[in-house]
Order: C-alpha cells, then structure tokens, then sequence
C-alpha cells in the first residue's frame, strides 16, 4: 500500500511539473516565434534595401560619364527596373529639377516634366508621396556629380513599399498566424499583410482612435528601435475583440527608418 501511495504521488508530482512548465513554457514561446519571425523579416527587407542602394549608387556614377539622357544612360535605368521588379520607373532629373530620362518606357511621357529643384547633394530615402506619376510612393534618391565634382542631376527609384514587402513577408509567415505591419515614423501604415491598414496613419485616422493602448504602443515604436509590447483591437473578419502579442524592429536607410511589427493573437 505504501509504495502504491508513493508512486500516486510521484505521479501527480509530475503531472503538476509538466502543467506548471507548459504554463511557463507556452507565452514565451509566442513571443520567441514573434521576435524570431520580425528579425528574419527585418535582415531580409534591410537586405534588399541595400541591395538597391548600391545598384542605384552604381548607377549614378556611371551616369557621371555616359551623361543624363542618351542611349547609354536609358540601358542603365532599364537594367535597374528589370533587376528589382517592385520599381515602378527609374528617372534621372537634371540640375534644374526636371525628368530627362525615365524607364521603363510606359513611363517615358513623363520625361521634360518639373519635380522641383533637388540639389541633392547626399542619398535619401523618401518617406511616402504623391509622384508626379499619380501614385503614392517612396523614392530612393542618389546624386549624380561629374568628375569634377560638380552637380549633376538625381537618380531616383519609384517604388511602393508593399510591392517591395509583400514577396518577402508573405512567404515568412505562411500558415503562422502572424500579421505583419510596417510603419513610417509619422504611424503611415506603409503594408499591412492582412491588406485592410496599408495607407492608414495609426495617429491620425479615425479608425485607430478607439484603441488607445494600440495608439500608446504605436507611440513606443516611433520612440524606440525595438521591442515587445500587446494591444486589444476588434478583429476585421469575426467583429469580436481580440489581444494580440507584439514584437517590432527597424529597418533603415539613409537616415529614413520603418518599424517592422509582427503580432500575433493571444489564445
């Protein structure tokens, strides 16, 4: 009876430290799948960036030699449009801020039009803008000198984020569960996976007002690089009132940072 007794109680022992582990165990988990699914997005997003910026930066210093518009200078644009598929044209502005060469050609009509005078002496990394081509988008921009040093012109890649997230993002956190946002630093929603908040500005849009603790942690990632934090919002395809788990990191370029988020709900 006695050793019946004993191994009772060595059993409900370890029952009780597996629940107490599998209580333990389980948040952290989440937030482990959480941080490692945003880093991974992270590398690979900063990855491309960098990418086009060293293409973009080549780029600009051929055009020193082949000169602004021409034949040789059209193939360096088009070379850069069919290397990263998310470009919507590649246009190179002269000193007096207008288009003298754009690619591809659905978009040379705009060549001979004023985007302003950009005496832009370092690279930058638009945050989003109404181009002249219609659409709302973000430009990576290179000066272009001569080899005298002088002024040149610009070299500018269009593009919408999403086009450049999506492909990465998407095959990342299939079957996961996971949702992805990436936010400018003004709260415009620059992709959301879920495709209901791209365009929308946590801050500003009256849609986001009722969440306050959404707005607080919308706060704490302008503020801060990374980090972890929860939120309640009313899910889109139930209509019910779900808490979701998040972990955010930054992207960055040329001074112009993206917080990327991934959140997942709580069980």
């Amino acid at each position: 009876m006695s050793t019946k007794r004993t191994s009772l109680f060595i059993a409900l022992a370890l029952s009780l430290v597996l629940t107490l582990s599998y209580g333990c165990t389980a948040p952290s988990g989440r937030e482990a799948q959480l941080k490692n699914t945003t880093l991974q997005i992270k590398q690979a997003v900063q990855s491309e960036m960098n990418s086009l910026d060293l293409d973009i930066s080549a780029a600009a210093s051929q055009l020193s030699t082949t000169g602004l518009s021409g034949t040789e200078a059209r193939q360096i644009l088009n070379r850069l449009v069919g290397k990263y598929p998310f470009i919507i044209d590649c246009a190179i502005g002269d000193d007096a801020g207008n288009m003298v060469t754009v690619a591809p050609e659905a978009y040379s009509s705009y060549e001979g039009s004023y985007i302003g005078t950009q005496n832009v002496t370092q690279p930058i990394l638009d945050n989003m803008f109404t181009a002249v081509e219609g659409m709302d988008a973000v430009a990576l921009i290179w000066p272009i000198f001569s080899d005298k040093g002088d002024f040149m012109g610009t070299l500018s890649a269009l593009f919408k984020p999403e086009a450049l997230l999506a492909p990465i993002v998407e095959p990342i956190i299939k079957d996961t569960g996971i949702a992805v946002d990436v936010m400018q630093l003004d709260g415009l929603n620059l992709y959301d996976s879920q495709g209901t908040d791209t365009g929308l500005n946590l801050f500003t849009d009256p849609a986001f007002q009722p969440y306050t603790d959404l707005i607080a942690l919308g706060n704490r990632m302008v503020a801060e690089e990374s980090g972890s934090g929860s939120y309640t919002i009313i899910s889109h395809s139930t209509g019910k009132t779900i808490k979701k788990d998040a972990f955010w990191a930054s992207v960055s370029l040329h001074g112009t940072a993206w917080r990327v988020m991934s959140a997942l709900v709580i069980e």
